[in-house]
């Protein structure tokens, strides 16, 4: 089945109330609105959902947009991104990084569809408004310009067209002018007004639909229009070529991290970043984290499970396993000594897949610097490692031959080293870890 997952981070899930057991979303406030599960209102997404349950496997995406987030998604379904300063409004926001996340994922054959509406500074209509200053990170990059000051006939539904579909319209917003650059073409278009968009980023197609509220419960069976269809229609268009059978290779990607808490006396800032000279920092209270990008590898054949660390599909029909690891060094990517860890193993077998979920840990008191530093003399301030742990975590997608689909998995480690220079409860603490992603990409070859 086709996954789509429905971002439930940027915008929020159902908190409003109809009598003492029933979660909406509401008009009151902004609560919850466009999402599935919700039969209760008239913007619910339950129709819609039950219309496309047949064909795709719809999820919920509870963090920000990235290659291990989105890493077994073949859509990206965004409904309306909250505005951070309505009451009910999700408090997380589109970054950069999501923007370039979501674009990469298209980029390798995903299917997005983003869901917005008008933005007016009308009181009784605010409820209507999403992120548009967000939003708008992702239509700089496709050169669209939303007009935020226009919404369709809000007494009456308006009957646009998208190809052979009578598509009911209401309360929703437009491209300026109706204007758009080379390369994205019209979706939905009513009198002249540009209400819906799509256009080919890489490998996969990108949609825009102006009324979030038109795939929703109140509209998409409205008599006398087409929006179950042409939702049906759309949603078959967004499917990457991966799921109808076209050549598929993989991309792998690798990242690490190493997080401490520096003081003067002990192991200090310049100690903790001579570890990783060239990686990114970032301070979060007493806590100074590294972060860096590792292997990538774009567009590579059926070697790209080399990369795995594990045996997946040898797993999948037990409930324990046990597996050997390295561990990892916190000034290298040399492989550190060996490690056996005993994983739990859960499997959830669907019509066509399992989804493979495998996480343990394990425990060492026989480590010391020069096992895990390529130069362990720096790391004498922190005294000795008293205890090193390992928790490894995979969760992985087979086909219905036991086959390997895409994957992703983090190995970390939590080192205490015993100081008496330590203000931080008579240890240093270090944390690192190693994460990679295999995802699928269309196509049978990499990009020039």
């Amino acid at each position: 089945m086709t996954r789509v997952l429905y971002d439930s981070f940027h915008h929020m899930m159902p908190g409003h109330r109809i009598g003492s057991h029933i979660a909406v979303g509401g008009y009151n406030v902004n609560l919850g609105r466009y999402t599935p599960g919700d039969c209760y209102h008239p913007n619910g997404l339950s129709f819609t959902h039950a219309d496309l349950a047949a064909d795709y496997d719809l999820r919920l995406l509870t963090e920000p947009y990235s290659d291990l987030s989105l890493f077994d998604a073949d859509i990206l379904l965004v409904a309306n991104p909250d505005y951070p300063t309505y009451e009910g409004a999700s408090p997380h926001r589109l970054t950069p990084k999501d923007v370039d996340a979501l674009m990469r994922f298209a980029e390798r054959g995903g299917g997005v569809l983003l869901l917005v509406n008008s933005f007016l500074s009308r009181p009784d209509y605010w409820e209507e408004n999403f992120d548009l200053e967000r939003v708008s990170l992702l239509f700089d990059r496709l050169g669209v310009r939303w007009d935020p000051n226009y919404m369709s006939d809000d007494n009456n539904i308006e009957l646009a067209q998208s190809g052979p579909f009578r598509i009911g319209y209401g309360q929703g917003g437009r491209v300026v002018g109706g204007t758009l650059p080379p390369g994205v073409t019209p979706l939905i278009t009513y009198r002249g007004n540009v209400y819906g968009i799509q256009t080919q980023v890489g490998r996969g197609l990108l949609a825009v639909i102006g009324d979030a509220g038109m795939v929703s419960n109140g509209l998409v069976c409205f008599p006398g229009y087409d929006n179950a269809a042409f939702i049906k229609k759309l949603f078959a268009d967004l499917t990457p070529a991966w799921r109808r059978g076209s050549p598929v290779t993989w991309e792998y990607r690798s990242f690490g991290h190493l997080s401490a808490a520096p003081s003067r006396q002990g192991m200090n800032e310049e100690v903790i970043r001579g570890l990783r000279p060239g990686a990114e920092w970032m301070e979060d209270h007493h806590y100074r984290h590294l972060t860096w990008e590792g292997k990538t590898e774009l567009g590579v054949g059926e070697d790209v499970w080399k990369n795995l660390p594990v045996d997946v599909g040898g797993s999948a029909d037990q409930t324990q396993t046990h597996q050997c690891l390295r561990w990892l060094r916190l000034d290298s990517d040399r492989p550190g000594p060996e490690v056996e860890i005993p994983l739990t193993v859960n499997v959830t077998r669907r019509r066509d897949s399992a989804d493979v979920h495998l996480i343990g840990r394990v425990c060492s008191e026989s480590l010391s610097w020069a096992d895990l530093c390529e130069t362990p003399g720096r790391m004498d301030v922190a005294g000795r490692i008293q205890q090193a742990h390992a928790v490894f975590e995979m969760k992985a997608v087979l086909d219905e031959t036991g086959r390997c689909c895409c994957a992703r998995w983090t190995q970390g480690q939590i080192l205490y080293a015993s100081s008496s220079k330590a203000v931080h409860y008579g240890y240093e603490i270090l944390l690192n870890s190693q994460s990679g992603v295999i995802a699928p990409r269309a196509g049978s070859a990499p990009d020039a």
